[in-house]
């Protein structure tokens, strides 16, 4: 059956997506205003499936604490681009610079605290069933869905820093490639398994994702490593040897291997939660966590990668 509101969502949702990843305008205001919204609503998601599998969990704290990784992640950003930049961002005119200096705030910090807060809290509650449960399963909420998804503030940040900055015209960033390599690598991965899957090799990941196979895994091995040289070709110019291509097909493969693994995350905490799909929100397209699975793992291991150059 077709479904109208599946188009809806892809018509409105993309270009908006596309707006906030390749603007450079706006000292990444878009960006977090998009980014606390993912958050937010995804550890809500997130909650929700473990209370539905029937276990405890400190729901409105963990939020609070998610949202305010994100804010921190964008303070500390903008505080290290002012410093090395050459544009001149004062951190305190986004976020209360004077609180975050004199507690010493950070995204460690905060977690220790949260950490300590609740531990206090059921000491004194006085109770000891689900003690360990309700706090680990929390802090595991904030560390999956806010600190991994707040790494897309800092790789944008690493590309904002070397544009010169004028008016709203879309420049190619980091995210942006991540994020078409990243709808590359599940376009291909279904197609193909849909076309070929379990011809060659009858099983799949069955446990976790039924509809997931070995063909439709290869398949979008290639086609996003494919899809990595001609991004790379076209921000070239075209003009780079035989080992760029290599090295371009290399990273797609590498990308398509974290995002399915990043998907297959997602779908064993739902099978295990008991629950088809994370949530509603996005109409036919699921929840928040279903459109962003892929990238909430994506986003910290290319952000610890470039780290390291």
């Amino acid at each position: 059956m077709f479904k109208w509101n599946r188009i809806v969502v892809a018509l409105v949702g993309i270009p908006l997506l596309v707006f906030i990843y390749t603007n450079m305008a706006f000292k990444g205001l878009p960006l977090l205003i998009f980014s606390l919204f993912v958050v937010g609503v995804g550890l809500n998601e997130f909650y929700n499936m473990i209370i539905f599998s029937g276990k405890e969990v400190y729901k409105k704290i963990g939020i609070i604490t998610g949202l305010l990784v994100v804010l921190l992640t964008y303070y500390d950003s903008i505080k290290t681009y002012y410093l090395l930049g050459s544009e001149q961002i004062n951190p305190s005119k986004f976020m209360p610079s004077f609180f975050i200096e004199k507690f010493n705030l950070s995204v460690f910090n905060l977690l220790i605290l949260i950490v300590i807060i609740l531990l206090i809290y059921r000491v004194l509650k006085n109770k000891i069933k689900r003690s360990l449960e309700s706090v680990s399963y929390t802090i595991f909420g904030v560390i999956y869905v806010a600190i991994f998804f707040s790494q897309i503030i800092n790789l944008y940040f690493t590309d904002y820093k070397h544009y010169q900055i004028s008016g709203i015209a879309p420049k190619i960033t980091m995210i942006m490639i991540l994020q078409i390599l990243v709808w590359v690598s599940d376009t291909a991965a279904g197609s193909v398994g849909v076309t070929i899957g379990r011809r060659f090799f009858k099983n799949g990941f069955t446990e976790i994702s039924p509809k997931k196979s070995v063909e439709g895994a290869i398949g979008s091995l290639i086609f996003t490593g494919l899809a990595s040289v001609i991004l790379t070709m076209i921000m070239a110019n075209f003009s780079f040897g035989s080992i760029s291509i290599i090295k371009s097909f290399i990273v797609g493969v590498i990308l398509s291997v974290v995002a399915q693994i990043g998907d297959l995350i997602e779908s064993l905490f739902k099978r295990e939660c008991g629950v088809k799909d994370s949530g509603t929100i996005l109409m036919g397209h699921g929840g928040i966590l279903d459109r962003f699975d892929s990238m909430l793992l994506v986003l910290p291991v290319f952000s610890y990668l470039i780290s390291l150059l």
